[in-house]
């Protein structure tokens, strides 16, 4: 209960930070509340993803932390039964969680692995929106150049500049549009490109590819289904080892507890951020949850160490 407890608190400060991000577009009255909704699942996704991460180990510390300050633990240890086999208690439960953490990073991942393919729902959803309009309107599309123009009656059309055509003042137009997974180029249907000089000069084509299109968001080297397994494994051996860690008395009140649990993960997530922004190859991901165990490892050694070295200056 203690690590749902986290984990739900942790994703409510997320929501809210994801929220932040999104208000803006939400109340802007060029951008319809369907548009933003790719934008938003992912927001969510993430997270969901963080708070799971790193609210299970943080609830399974401070859970046994209680139970260590109840006097629980000296009793089944004077049983016979060791910190490891009250971990692996924890088993059905953690099993639970990482089922739960796994599907979130599968969602997540899935969207990060092709970012274009989000951007492309963005385009789908407002020319949706676009169409039902009853009177002349325009729908801008977050994190694109891309603005649908709207008029009843007639097909909505896609307007917008294409720097890569020789400048930033050659407008193209077009009735749909579909945006590659790591966004280097872009289909265009019924596609009108205007050159600009004297005289301008008007090119129609039933379709166009435009290539080699600077990036507007950096597509993950690191597959969803990977993801999702280091991921729940992360997560799982973070927070094994800081129960691990807090049944052996390293941990002399809750909030060393808390930074006990959270430091695997913590670790975790900030190496991941850094080998998806370096283009990292997939495999260099097996670090992670390496590098959590290692962090939540040496965290609990320094603990324990100076746990001991105050009891001997006090004696």
């Amino acid at each position: 209960m203690t690590a749902i407890v986290a984990s739900l608190a942790i994703a409510l400060a997320g929501f809210v930070a994801g929220a932040v991000r999104v208000l803006p577009w939400l109340l802007d009255p060029a951008v319809p509340w369907p548009t933003a909704a790719p934008f938003a699942r992912g927001l969510a996704a993430v997270a969901l993803e963080a708070a799971l991460l790193v609210g299970w180990p943080v609830g399974w510390a401070l859970a046994c932390f209680r139970y260590v300050e109840s006097g629980e633990a000296r009793v089944l240890l004077t049983l016979g039964e060791r910190p490891s086999g009250t971990v692996l208690r924890l088993a059905p439960q953690g099993a639970v969680f990482a089922l739960v953490l796994a599907a979130v990073s599968l969602v997540y991942g899935s969207d990060a692995r092709a970012p274009g393919r989000v951007a492309t729902e963005l385009l789908a959803d407002a020319r949706v929106s676009c169409a039902a309009a009853s009177a002349p309107a325009s729908y801008a599309v977050p994190f694109t150049d891309f603005t649908w123009l709207c008029t009843s009656g007639s097909e909505p059309r896609l307007v917008g500049s294409a720097p890569s055509l020789g400048g930033g003042n050659v407008i193209v137009t077009a009735t749909g549009a579909r945006i590659a997974g790591d966004f280097r180029a872009i289909d265009l249907d019924d596609a009108r490109v205007l050159f600009p000089g004297t005289p301008p000069m008007l090119i129609r084509v039933a379709s166009l590819s435009l290539h080699g299109m600077a990036p507007w968001a950096r597509a993950s080297t690191l597959p969803a289904a990977l993801r999702a397994v280091l991921l729940a494994l992360t997560a799982w051996a973070s927070a094994s080892l800081a129960a691990w860690a807090v049944l052996r008395r390293a941990a002399i009140n809750r909030l060393v507890a808390l930074a006990l649990g959270a430091a695997g993960p913590l670790v975790a997530l900030g190496l991941l951020r850094l080998l998806e922004r370096a283009d990292a190859h997939a495999g260099l991901f097996a670090l992670v949850p390496i590098a959590a165990a290692a962090a939540c490892t040496s965290a609990a050694a320094g603990l324990t160490r100076l746990r001991r070295s105050k009891r001997a200056a006090s004696t």
